[in-house]
């Protein structure tokens, strides 16, 4: 059987059975999957704290911000700010002592097997 052959024979095949793409661009083929259950819940809560706040302005008439997830009055904030401790200063000796355990840490060689 001659190339030409061969090829004519192709070609009648696939006029019969019409003209599919190949396998691996089937499988290559994205699939749009629906939202999971977890990303319903993430966008109804945000959903839900946009709404909190516009009802608690409504309520009180007054101008409400978020601070971690809870709406309080400007002054609340204020006051939240105000009792925050202030960090203390970070010791240099505490975070050369880190750096030079982070090197020892990267020069140990670990076995994989």
């Amino acid at each position: 059987m001659s190339f030409s052959d061969h090829l004519d024979n192709f070609i009648k095949q696939r006029e019969q059975f019409g003209h599919q793409p190949n396998r691996m661009q089937k499988r290559n083929s994205y699939i749009v999957v629906d939202a999971t259950d977890q990303s319903k819940a993430r966008e109804a809560m945000a959903k839900e704290q946009e709404y909190a706040t516009l009802r608690a302005e409504q309520e009180t008439k007054q101008y409400h911000q978020r601070i971690r997830g809870r709406c309080v009055l400007p002054s609340e904030a204020q006051a939240q700010q105000q009792r925050q401790n202030d960090t203390r200063p970070a010791d240099p000796d505490r975070i050369a002592y880190i750096q030079q355990l982070k090197k020892e840490l990267k020069l140990k060689k670990y076995n994989t097997e």
